[in-house]
C-alpha cells in the first residue's frame, strides 16, 4: 500500500515590528476607501489609512527650516494630509475646509501637517507662500525627494505623477486627513470633501481639553 504523501510544513513569518505589520496589512486591504473622493489630482487610497494601523515616520522640515520628526511627536496627536501647490481643486479646497473647521477648535498647539508630493515645485519659498492663505495650524512639510517617497511609503497612500502636455504634470494622490492619536494609531480617516463643522467634530479628539490647553 502507497503511504499519503507527506505534506511540507509551513513556516510561520514573524514580522520584525508593528510597522512591518501595519505595512503588510495596507498590502492586503481593498484599493479604494469609502469616503475618499476621485479628482485629476486625487484619488482613493488604500484602507491604509485605516483606523487602528501604525501610522508612518516622517522627518521632514517646515518652510521656517525647522526639523519636524514624528518620533517626536509621540504622545501628541495630529493630522496628516498629502498634497501639493499646484493641485487645482482638491487640496486648496481641503485646506480652506481645514482652516475653517480649526476656528471651532481652541487648541492654539493641535497640529496638521500638509505634506508636500512635489517637492521639485514646492520649495519652501513656495510652501510658505502658499500656506499664508491658510490656518497657522496647518504646518506645510518638505524634504527631498527620496525623503518624500520614504514618507509616502511608510504611511501607504497613493502619489502617482502623471504627465501633462507641454512638459507640465500633476499628482493622483489619496484624499483624505490621517488622525493620529497619541499612541501613532492612524485612528481616523477623514473625507476631504467634508463641511466644516463636522469636519471640525472628526478633529476634536486631537484637541486638548481647555484646562490642560491654559
Amino acid at each position: 500500500m502507497t503511504p499519503p504523501p507527506r505534506h511540507r510544513s509551513v513556516r510561520r513569518l514573524r514580522p520584525r515590528s508593528a510597522r512591518a505589520v501595519s505595512l503588510l496589512a495596507l498590502l492586503l486591504l481593498p484599493l479604494a476607501a469609502p469616503g475618499l473622493r476621485a479628482e485629476p489630482s486625487a484619488r482613493p487610497g488604500p484602507a491604509a489609512a485605516g483606523a487602528g494601523l501604525l501610522a508612518g515616520h516622517f522627518r521632514l522640515v517646515d518652510p521656517a527650516g525647522r526639523t519636524v520628526d514624528s518620533d517626536m511627536l509621540a504622545g501628541k496627536p495630529y493630522g496628516v494630509f498629502f498634497g501639493f501647490t499646484h493641485c487645482p481643486d482638491i487640496c486648496p479646497t481641503t485646506l480652506a475646509q481645514l482652516s475653517t473647521a480649526l476656528r471651532e477648535i481652541a487648541d492654539p498647539d493641535l497640529r496638521i501637517y500638509f505634506v508636500t508630493l512635489d517637492p521639485e515645485r514646492d520649495t519652501p519659498a513656495a510652501l510658505a507662500s502658499y500656506m499664508q492663505s491658510f490656518d497657522p495650524r496647518i504646518v506645510a512639510l518638505g524634504s527631498e525627494r527620496a525623503a518624500i517617497d520614504e514618507v509616502v511609503a511608510s504611511f501607504g497612500v497613493i502619489a502617482e505623477r502623471t504627465a501633462l502636455p507641454e512638459g507640465r504634470y500633476t499628482y493622483a494622490h489619496t484624499a483624505a486627513v490621517l488622525v493620529v492619536d497619541e499612541n501613532g494609531l492612524i485612528a481616523d480617516r477623514v473625507s476631504a470633501e467634508m463641511e466644516p463643522t463636522a469636519l471640525a467634530a472628526r478633529l476634536a479628539p486631537l484637541a486638548r481639553p481647555p484646562e490642560a490647553a491654559r
